[in-house]
């Protein structure tokens, strides 16, 4: 079944989880392609998702682990379990059931 929204409402937005707890802000989709169109994979919420969506990952991975920062973390939510309302969009699943994202530099990972 595919559905079509527009996602330029909901980016930047906070996400809640299936508890009704933020989780973050939707910052990035990613998607495949599949003939001629583009089909979502799945959601990048939190801070590691804002710096994957302006390509900033592996940089701030660098820079923010060398002078110390805290690495900024996130979760990936897959397609079926996200949804889009008037109140924004909701994850369909608790926090601890997400696979975690982060910006910390690939070797620690």
């Amino acid at each position: 079944m595919s559905r079509v929204i527009s996602l330029e409402r909901h980016v930047g937005r906070p996400v809640r989880d299936a508890a009704d707890k933020p989780i973050g802000r939707l910052h990035e989709v990613r998607v495949r392609r599949e003939g001629s169109e583009l089909v979502v994979v799945d959601y990048l919420v939190g801070r590691a998702g804002f710096l994957e969506r302006f390509s900033l990952g592996e940089l701030m991975r660098e820079i923010g682990f060398l002078v110390g920062f805290r690495r900024p973390g996130g979760y990936i939510v897959p397609w079926e379990a996200m949804e889009f309302g008037d109140d924004g969009p909701r994850c369909r699943r608790q926090a601890a059931e997400l696979e975690r994202f982060s910006a910390a530099p690939r070797e620690a990972r």
